[in-house]
């Protein structure tokens, strides 16, 4: 997959959820956005805020993702 769509679309979804605050819900809404747009399915561990917590994370955290189709919270980095 294209790494600027990748791009794009987490960095729209940020803005979206930036007034969500970084809780539970929040990281729950961001997994549910990542499978359902890039088509990928995430572990209840790859569900974090290191993973997930920033656009940046989520974005490096998706391409890796998808490369490998296996990524663990700890080399999402």
């Amino acid at each position: 997959m294209d790494p600027k769509f990748v791009h794009d679309r987490i960095k729209e979804f940020s803005r979206i959820r930036e007034n969500a605050g970084k809780d539970d819900i929040a990281l729950a809404e961001a997994a549910l956005f990542i499978e359902d747009v890039f088509g990928i399915t995430l572990t209840d561990i790859e569900i974090c805020e290191k993973n997930l917590g920033t656009h940046e994370s989520a974005e490096r955290f998706v391409l890796k993702k998808l490369n490998t189709g296996d990524v663990c919270a700890e080399s999402a980095e």
